[in-house]
């Protein structure tokens, strides 16, 4: 496994997801769920590789949550 490649790569989808639709919209999560199983496959659903992008997940639903509460 590549671990440089896999934080890369995760380094390139949080840039990614701050040029997307506003996280309050069903596009962006329609985005999320696409690029993130994308990602995961990359690296061959690598158990530790999945347990970053769930991570991931639950970090954008609390900053959902925050937008939303505005």
């Amino acid at each position: 496994m590549n671990w440089a490649q896999v934080f890369q790569d995760i380094q390139d989808w949080m840039q990614e997801s701050t040029k997307r639709h506003p996280i309050t919209t069903d596009e962006y999560w329609a985005w999320l769920v696409v690029s993130l199983g994308e990602l995961g496959n990359k690296h061959n659903n690598h158990p530790l590789v999945l347990g970053f992008l769930e991570v991931i997940i639950k970090f954008q639903e609390e900053n959902y949550k925050r937008e939303v509460e505005k």
